[in-house]
């Protein structure tokens, strides 16, 4: 065993370790898209908060409201991984226009539909790093601009995969096969594939269930970990393994873009915003993917400035390859009747 294996291998067995652990902890697509429905109550001046957001949620602050209004009651159940909400308002006046609900939580999405509309229809409201506002004075719908929904859904998809381990680890095993302009090649098929089916199930063109299509998305983190592992590093590729890469890399892209969808989905994006919000939610994804593997390159260059590129390559697909096995065995088990 050369020298490089062997210093490769005891970094990766001091990381391999913690890397199991967190494995465990880590979501692949840790999102909190919450809806917010607000109605009239049966007395004069009573109102109904209900909220549904997922059981990842977490620092669930008091809820802030307009100074005629108080909370008189509260109840809360989990349901289908999800956390179910619904508070009590009373207010002793009627509501202004401008009045809000301050919700303090760390959200990456939300919808809120009022029933002082007249209608059913929701809309989107802005998150930020203190939570969102929701319009409850309001009584029409009001539309966003094409500003609003492009800087909302860029910044929601560039989270999305900054957050989304599992995608990452795949890019990462892809910059770690190759470089140059094979890199470039296999990147742009990865894009065009998941692009094309976020596309069609985001339409319902293509209805998969989630749990499988997430549990081969980890099985693709292992698989090209492995391939990239059996390569020797600065070795050229033949045109035929090329090929093989660009087949493979494209199927994967095709599943990875089934997981982007159903995040995309549990944003609920209203009805006028719906092609807008795919399109600059997609460019938000580039745009993480591409800041990553810029990233990933330029560590790699500094590895290789001290000498230390080989170790860290292997180190870093044994650890990819491992997490992706954990997370194989934790989905399938997770669906399969009798493992869980």
């Amino acid at each position: 065993m050369s020298r490089v294996r062997r210093l490769a291998r005891l970094v990766a067995a001091v990381c391999l370790t913690a890397l199991w652990v967190w494995a465990g902890a880590a979501q692949a697509d840790v999102f909190r898209a919450v809806r917010f429905d607000f109605v009239r109550g049966e007395a004069q001046g009573a109102y109904e908060l209900s909220v549904a957001l997922p059981q990842t949620a977490a620092n669930l602050a008091a809820l802030q409201y307009p100074e005629q209004c108080r909370q008189v009651g509260a109840e809360r159940q989990a349901s289908g991984g999800q956390l179910l909400f619904a508070f009590e308002i009373q207010c002793d006046g009627p509501l202004k226009p401008t009045d809000t609900i301050l919700v303090p939580w760390s959200l990456d999405g939300a919808l809120f539909a009022s029933g002082l509309t007249g209608s059913n229809d929701s809309m989107a409201v802005e998150t930020t790093d203190q939570g969102a506002e929701l319009p409850i004075g309001r009584t029409a719908v009001v539309a966003r601009s094409v500003s609003q929904v492009a800087a909302d859904y860029l910044w929601q998809g560039f989270v999305h995969i900054l957050m989304g381990w599992d995608h990452l680890a795949f890019v990462l095993s892809l910059c770690l096969l190759t470089r140059g302009k094979t890199l470039l090649l296999l990147v742009t098929t990865f894009t065009l594939g998941h692009s094309l089916s976020l596309a069609l199930a985001f339409f319902e063109v293509l209805k998969i269930p989630v749990p499988p299509v997430e549990a081969v998305i980890a099985l693709s983190i292992a698989f090209m970990a492995r391939e990239a592992l059996m390569r020797e590093a600065g070795s050229r590729e033949s045109a035929a393994a090329r090929a093989r890469y660009v087949a493979v890399v494209g199927a994967f892209g095709l599943l990875h873009g089934l997981g982007f969808a159903s995040v995309l989905g549990d944003l609920g994006l209203v009805q006028a915003e719906r092609v807008p919000g795919l399109i600059f939610f997609n460019l938000g994804v580039e745009a993480g993917q591409l800041a990553f593997v810029a990233v990933v390159s330029a560590v790699m260059w500094a590895a290789a400035r001290i000498r230390i590129a080989e170790p860290a390559r292997i180190a870093a697909l044994h650890a990819a390859g491992v997490v992706g096995a954990f997370w194989v065995f934790e989905r399938v088990t997770g669906f399969l009747p009798g493992l869980s």
